[in-house]
C-alpha cells in the first residue's frame, strides 16, 4: 500500500466498475448522478462479559451490500441495458451475477494503475419507473465470493490480477 500525503481524500478516489461485456471484460463506472454510494459491511458484533467483568467483543463478517440509487436509464449505458434485460426477462439466480472491480486511486501501484479487487455481485433490481425526471432503475449489489486482488487502470479499464 502506497498512500502518500496528508488530509482528507476525495470521494471519487474510490470507484466501482461493473463488467458489462458479454464475451470479454468491459467495465463501466457506476455513480453518475448518485450523491452517496457506500459498501455496507453489515458486520455482527457481540460483546459478552465474563465472570471477572472483562468484556470480549467478537466480530463476524456480515453480508456486504451496495445500494446504487438513483440510476437514470441512459440509452448509451450498457448497465442500463443490463437492468432492462433483468426487468424484461425477470432474470434471477446466476443470470443476475456480474463481476465488479473496486479501485482506490489513493493506492497507486504504477503510473495510471491503482490497487483494486474484483468480486462477484448479485444485482437486485429494486424498481423500474420513477417520476417525471427520467426512468429510474435503482439496484443493490449483494457481494458474494472471494476478492481477486490486483491492479486497475481507470483510463483503459483493464484489471490485472496479482499472480499467485
Amino acid at each position: 500500500m502506497s498512500i502518500e500525503g496528508k488530509g482528507r481524500v476525495k470521494r471519487n478516489s474510490s470507484m466501482v466498475f461493473m463488467n458489462v461485456g458479454t464475451t470479454t471484460e468491459e467495465y463501466e463506472l457506476l455513480g453518475k448522478g448518485i450523491g452517496e454510494m457506500s459498501r455496507e459491511l453489515n458486520n455482527e458484533v457481540t460483546a459478552e462479559p465474563d465472570v471477572l467483568g472483562n468484556i470480549e467483543a467478537i466480530l463476524v463478517k456480515g453480508p456486504q451490500t451496495t445500494a446504487v440509487d438513483p440510476v437514470k436509464f441512459e440509452r448509451e449505458s450498457k448497465v442500463s441495458g443490463i437492468m432492462y434485460d433483468i426487468y424484461k426477462y425477470e432474470k434471477e439466480m446466476s443470470d443476475v451475477e456480474h463481476d465488479f472491480v473496486e479501485v482506490f486511486t489513493e493506492d497507486r501501484i504504477a503510473e495510471g494503475e491503482y490497487a483494486a479487487f474484483k468480486q462477484k455481485g448479485i444485482v437486485d433490481l429494486k424498481s423500474w419507473g420513477g417520476d417525471t425526471s427520467g426512468l429510474n432503475t435503482p439496484f443493490d449489489i449483494n457481494w458474494t465470493g472471494e476478492r481477486a486482488h490486483g491492479r486497475f487502470n481507470p483510463a483503459t479499464k483493464q484489471f490485472t490480477a496479482l499472480s499467485a
